[in-house]
């Protein structure tokens, strides 16, 4: 529109002058070719000297919150720009859908290239791994009269997109003690009788019990010292992620699929355990195991999990693990199928797995 508008004003600016052999009106017509010359080439000429890039950010966000996307531009020319536009793609890993989306911004002058940031905000609405790709920046001159785009080659961010885990009703087998409640002292000194060792001493607190003290450390300081103890885990077990399917996964199968494991160990992890977690890594072409035993460590795995390519074909997985539903271990395949100890758990529909995990009862026996 404003091409239109400033074309059409120099047209009837030439057309007077022609018409009334004015001199003013001649310079007027004259300078307005200059100034649409003078647009057109500062256009191009900003482009050469604007880039565009992705600095280093956190590289791991949560799914369905909406997160800034930071892009900084760089301005090699001693004009700052008034308007810039960068065209973003936005592809899950695997996937041929994409969505594009566009950010404006302005660039100071070279000495301020610190501060030439902009910022995009989105949201992942699966979990997995999202591809941000800047394809095209455009730069326009300081009236917006014309632009001036090129390609970005190679500029592209790469982000794991976690689940956040949901509750689940589990209950485990009989046997060991499941809580991780601060272990009490054992009324037994006899050696091999007390299943906690002490793991530090520090200085008394309100509400500490007095019997947790250590006497001849207290003594010897004259200060109160509580000794915070340690249990031994009652339980450990493997988990086997069989990752495989016969035809390609979609978005919304690697989401469900990772919408329970994350939940399921989120969930696990409340009992005094120690999960081996076995998965297929693509760069190995070989299975993994990461042990877990905090609760605060789900998030590194399940980065570890995407970065590792885990899911897979048949072929890959059968060749390099051989446990199956029926062995003595903990398994969930990509069908949604959860098995323990050999037995059948549930299986779960990934387009309602949200309510299954959270209103379904799970016995583990």
């Amino acid at each position: 529109m404003r091409k239109f508008v400033t074309l059409l004003i120099i047209a009837a600016a030439w057309y007077f002058a022609g018409m009334n052999r004015q001199p003013y009106l001649m310079a007027a017509a004259i300078c307005a070719v200059i100034f649409v010359v003078f647009s057109f080439v500062l256009a191009r000429v900003l482009r050469h000297k604007l880039s565009a890039d992705i600095p280093e950010q956190s590289s791991v966000i949560y799914k369905d919150h909406e997160t800034p996307l930071i892009i900084r531009t760089e301005n090699r020319s001693r004009f700052p720009i008034t308007k810039y536009c960068v065209t973003v793609l936005m592809r899950y890993k695997g996937n041929k859908s994409s969505v594009l989306r566009r950010l404006n911004g302005s660039a100071g002058r070279n000495s301020d290239n610190k501060n030439n940031t902009a910022s995009l905000f989105y949201t992942a609405p699966y979990s997995g791994v999202v591809r941000i790709y800047l394809l095209r920046l455009r730069v326009y001159d300081y009236f917006m009269i014309f632009s001036s785009s090129k390609k970005l080659h190679d500029v592209i961010h790469e982000v794991i997109v976690l689940p956040s885990p949901k509750k689940m009703n589990i209950t485990m087998p009989p046997f060991g003690t499941y809580t991780n409640e601060p272990v009490a002292q054992s009324n037994s000194d006899k050696k091999g009788e007390d299943h906690s060792e002490i793991r530090l001493v520090r200085e008394y607190r309100q509400g500490d019990l007095i019997r947790h003290m250590h006497r001849n450390y207290s003594a010897r300081t004259e200060t109160i010292w509580i000794k915070e103890y340690q249990k031994e885990n009652d339980f450990i077990f493997d988990l086997y992620l069989d990752t495989s399917s016969a035809e390609k996964l979609s978005v919304t199968d690697i989401d469900a699929y990772s919408e329970l494991l994350c939940s399921l160990l989120n969930n696990l992890m409340e009992y005094d355990i120690i999960i081996k977690i076995h998965y297929y890594d693509r760069a190995s072409n070989d299975m993994k195991l990461y042990e877990l035993d905090k609760k605060s460590k789900i998030d590194d795995f399940m980065t570890e999990f995407f970065k590792a390519e885990s899911f897979c074909t048949e072929d890959e997985y059968c060749a390099v693990c051989k446990v199956s539903p029926e062995d003595n271990v903990m398994l969930i395949n990509t069908s949604l199928n959860w098995y323990f100890g050999g037995k059948h758990i549930y299986t779960f529909n990934k387009d309602n797995i949200i309510d299954e995990i959270t209103k379904q009862y799970f016995e583990l026996n």
